[in-house]
């Protein structure tokens, strides 16, 4: 699944954004459940309390695979938009002549909740740790992509994750992403067994 948005911007205007006093205590009040989220599951010893066998192995391993596919797909779409992008440039059409575009997986659920929170818990503990940005590209008319392996920083194994420390197949590739999702202290061990890789939507933005 894709998502494309183009935002126009006239060239030489800042975007400008303010938020009401009601967004502002929304804002506030995830922090505070996040907050207490954090104390309840990752200060008590998730980690020490998940259990490492055959089935949990398969099912973080798929889930991990799946992310580099969706990531793959990601480089691939943003590498056509850009270059039907220069296309039109390059036949004298220049509305985007100063295209900015920004490339992410979303994960979006109808149901977010997991072992350790239910929906609502869970959707403030996603937007808390903006997971988006963990996963971002970005490329413009003065930036070119680099090759997929760089842009997603797969010259390092991140199987050396603390979290993964127990994890017995250490030559098995572990994503950035997947890294993201546990060093920012999104998820947990528990609950990436219940994020369903179907989920996670390649998001396009594109601004000029």
């Amino acid at each position: 699944m894709i998502a494309l948005c183009v935002i126009n911007n006239v060239q030489g205007e800042g975007m400008k954004y303010s938020y009401s006093e009601t967004e502002l205590k929304r804002y506030r009040k995830v922090e505070e459940r996040y907050s207490k989220w954090m104390e309840d599951h990752w200060y008590s010893g998730a980690k020490a309390k998940f259990e490492w066998n055959e089935e949990t192995v398969r099912r973080i391993l798929a889930l991990n695979d799946a992310i580099i596919e969706k990531e793959n797909n990601l480089y691939r779409l943003l590498s056509n938009v850009k270059a039907d992008i220069e296309n039109l440039l390059a036949s004298g059409k220049t509305y985007y002549k100063y295209y900015d575009i920004d490339a992410y997986l979303s994960y979006e659920a109808e149901d977010y909740a997991t072992p350790t929170g239910d929906e609502d818990m869970m959707f403030d503990v996603y937007l808390a740790t903006n997971y988006e940005f963990c996963t971002g590209l970005h490329t413009s008319a003065d930036k070119s992509l680099r090759p997929v392996e760089e842009e997603f920083d797969r010259s390092t194994n991140y199987n050396w994750d603390v979290m993964l420390r127990d994890f017995t197949d250490k030559n098995h590739f572990i994503t950035r992403s997947l890294h993201r999702l546990m060093q920012e202290e999104t998820y947990t061990l528990e609950d990436l067994l219940w994020l369903n890789p179907d989920n996670f939507l390649e998001c396009i933005e594109i601004r000029n």
